[in-house]
């Protein structure tokens, strides 16, 4: 499609940025540098016009652009996305006003591949991923503490239980006494360790406070298998369904599709393409192994798929794939989990409603869920 109205394109950089701007016939009308602070916003607001068409790529600088040029009158704003205009703008040519130029092109006849640029969930996503952090460092510890523990012969003699940092066990781990320098090492690992878990009590109440406002988290919360933190991850990624046509776009989007290569009647299909956000496959695939284990449905599609297919990881995949099409279609439809279990699901709503997070009850004297 042929826009009546300027093309600007802009190469974003960290201190400097490249402006071109082409004329509705797709003449180069300016080309100019703006630093990228108030008086490079000016200036940039001098030489091109408010009803402009602006395009630029989704980088570490695209949020606070996008919202700067919003907050001075740009409306028609398109934020390509990173992978796919690479694959379209590549070339032995490359510098800052070539790639500006060929960014303002793209967006001229509608072939700049679009981003999805969402503050609010970005800041929601970043709130999550502190959280997969602060629990991939204390599970760091705890193998740390069990391993020390082993290697100096002493774990065996810790009260028996199935949560080896049980209230109780934990106060055995204290009470340890080398007469050396072991007493120190222990009491930091431990330290370290309830120092993370503290952190995650804001954390977690505040996930659980956003939740609680998510009509799709709390739909995703009827899957058994599936709480509040990993239903709240997978929607953050997802968001509105309704911005993708199809589930395949969600699927491209999500990356969860073999990449396939087509050369004029040879069709090849690899393995899955990995595009897109790597912590939302991560979310997904943690989702099928917990799904699986409780609804035999899924868990049969898998052994299928692995039958078939012949290799358990493209068969997992498979299932994070079909896993991520019932999730899409709840959320479209508004309807809950086919096989779900009503008691688990207010049993979770319950805990969502809870003002006290898991480590304060592991802090006050309980066990962590």
């Amino acid at each position: 499609m042929i826009t009546t109205k300027e093309s600007v394109g802009i190469d974003l950089g960290d201190s400097v940025s490249v402006s071109t701007t082409l004329s509705p016939d797709g003449d180069v009308k300016d080309v100019f540098d703006f630093p990228m602070n108030e008086e490079g916003y000016r200036a940039f607001a001098e030489r091109v016009p408010k009803n402009a068409r602006i395009g630029f790529e989704a980088t570490g600088m695209a949020y606070p652009v996008y919202r700067r040029l919003r907050e001075l009158g740009y409306e028609d704003i398109t934020v390509a996305h990173p992978k796919e205009l690479k694959w379209i703008t590549r070339s032995k040519k490359k510098n800052d006003r070539v790639d500006s130029l060929k960014i303002a092109k793209l967006l001229m006849v509608g072939m700049l591949p679009e981003s999805h640029l969402d503050r609010k969930g970005q800041i929601r996503r970043d709130l999550l991923v502190q959280r997969v952090r602060l629990g991939a460092e204390m599970s760091s510890i705890k193998v740390s503490v069990i391993g020390y523990l082993k290697r100096e012969g002493v774990y065996g003699s810790l009260p028996p239980g199935s949560d080896s940092f049980s209230v109780l066990r934990r106060r055995a781990i204290r009470s340890l006494s080398f007469g050396d320098d072991r007493d120190l090492v222990i009491g930091m690992m431990m330290d370290r360790l309830e120092f993370f878990e503290k952190q995650c009590g804001p954390v977690e109440m505040r996930i659980r406070e956003l939740g609680r406002e998510d009509e799709y988290v709390k739909l995703l919360m009827t899957i058994p298998g599936i709480d509040y933190y990993l239903a709240s991850l997978i929607v953050s990624y997802m968001g509105d369904p309704h911005r993708f046509p199809d589930f395949d776009h969600l699927a491209s989007f999500l990356g969860i599709i073999p990449a396939t290569r087509e050369s004029g009647k040879i069709r090849r299909v690899g393995r899955m393409s990995k595009d897109g956000p790597s912590r939302a496959r991560w979310a997904l695939s943690i989702a099928v192994d917990t799904v699986m284990e409780r609804n035999n449905v899924i868990h049969d599609y898998y052994i299928k798929a692995k039958g078939r297919t012949g290799s358990g990881r493209m068969a997992h995949v498979l299932t994070m794939k079909k896993l991520a099409r019932m999730m899409y279609s709840m959320m479209l439809t508004k309807q809950g989990w086919k096989w779900e279990d009503e008691g688990l699901t207010r049993s979770k709503l319950s805990k969502l409603d809870s003002s006290r997070s898991d480590a304060a009850v592991v802090e006050e004297g309980g066990d962590a869920a």
